[in-house]
């Protein structure tokens, strides 16, 4: 797992609104999309994320600057058994 983060946001507030958001699927087996806007209390947020062997494993992106922020991922949908080392099967 690689997590990157900085982040100044304003401590007084803890507005967060989706103002678009937007899901699909990929062309890759048992991968979606996800991309959304919104408004929060940060005033510069940047987080990068990559993950491996885990539930919901995959890439995202958080960009905010002033109150508005934009996130993107792209990720697994399927989770991790930790006790067979492989994703999960349903039946």
């Amino acid at each position: 797992m690689i997590f990157l983060s900085f982040a100044i946001i304003n401590s007084f507030s803890t507005r967060y609104v989706q103002v678009y958001t937007k899901t699909g699927k990929t062309w890759m087996p048992h991968r979606f999309w996800e991309f959304e806007v919104y408004k929060s209390n940060a005033i510069i947020r940047c987080i990068l994320e990559f993950t491996t062997r885990q539930d919901h494993a995959g890439f995202g992106m958080e960009l905010d600057l002033f109150g508005w922020g934009i996130d993107f991922k792209i990720y697994d949908h399927r989770h991790w058994d930790f006790e067979n080392n492989c994703w999960e099967i349903y039946e």
